[in-house]
């Protein structure tokens, strides 16, 4: 199995040299074969942790590409431009952030997963490391309109965003019970994959079948609202996406977004989810 993993980094060395080391651990005594391509959005560059990274393991391929940060999708983008790469040559194509660890059994599990058609996209299993639960599945069903209206309005005003914000908390507490802990997903027996409407943005795994269509990520927003459009971009293809909660990775919990502020965050949010009720029909 061949894939590539694209890893957006924001002044973020640390937790990036810790996310390559439980991806050498998980490699070990498997046939994948990895293109691992750093994305370096930072505005501090650690010249010392870059070279690193670079010289980071004997188990895969390591390319740098220095953006100015154009964003999270923007600048893999760029990269595959800038590279000339051709994302069709891998089975698996993963977006995603470098505040998170592998398991031990990520990409045996995932070689094992027969490639399938109709799926677009994987939803791997995301422990919270704050709050031990699993950020997937991030949407199980598609959005209403008036849904995407309000959160807009909400992130729009200072107000609406501590609104919104007590909304999500509790939402979380409420998953804090339904769903499993970190000791359930290491001590449970292998779960069945369902179909959802998007998964979580931290860490997506496109398959084959979506690349062959989407040479190129053409989302033109800095930050947010990424797994809405590849949801949508899956559903324009007739492909699922699909929640596998066998493919295990732990979130470190937005090390570069906790950074921004709040009028920056909402902006983010606000401008996302115009492009994105201005694109697709909800």
């Amino acid at each position: 199995m061949k894939l590539c993993i694209f890893a957006v980094c924001h002044n973020s060395y640390q937790e990036a040299l810790a996310f390559l080391d439980s991806i050498t651990t998980s490699l070990k005594n498997t046939e994948v074969e990895l293109d691992f391509y750093f994305i370096d959005n930072s505005t501090d560059i650690d010249e010392q942790c870059v070279d690193l990274l670079m010289h980071g393991s004997e188990y895969f391929n390591i390319y740098y590409h220095r953006s100015e940060n154009l964003g999270y999708i923007p600048s893999i983008s760029a990269c595959i431009r800038n590279l000339e790469l051709v994302l069709s040559d891998y089975e698996y194509v993963c977006i995603s952030n470098v505040d998170l660890e592998m398991s031990d059994c990520f990409f045996k599990n995932l070689d094992a997963i027969q490639l399938c058609n109709t799926i677009g996209v994987y939803a791997p299993a995301i422990i919270s490391s704050d709050l031990n639960v699993d950020r997937n599945p991030k949407i199980v069903s598609r959005p209403s309109r008036l849904k995407l209206v309000t959160n807009k309005m909400l992130f729009r005003y200072s107000l609406g965003h501590l609104i919104l914000r007590g909304i999500n908390s509790l939402r979380l507490k409420i998953r804090d019970y339904l769903k499993p802990s970190v000791a359930a997903f290491n001590s449970r027996s292998s779960m069945e994959t369902v179909k959802i409407y998007a998964a979580h943005g931290s860490f997506m795994i496109l398959t084959k079948a979506f690349v062959n269509e989407e040479s190129e990520l053409n989302y033109p927003v800095f930050l947010f609202g990424e797994e809405i459009y590849i949801a949508e971009r899956a559903i324009a293809l007739g492909q699922s996406v699909v929640y596998a909660p066998d493919l295990i990775v732990y979130d470190k919990e937005h090390v570069s977004t906790s950074l921004m502020r709040p009028t920056s965050y909402r902006r983010a949010n606000y401008d996302a989810l115009t492009y994105i009720l201005s694109n697709y029909k909800f």
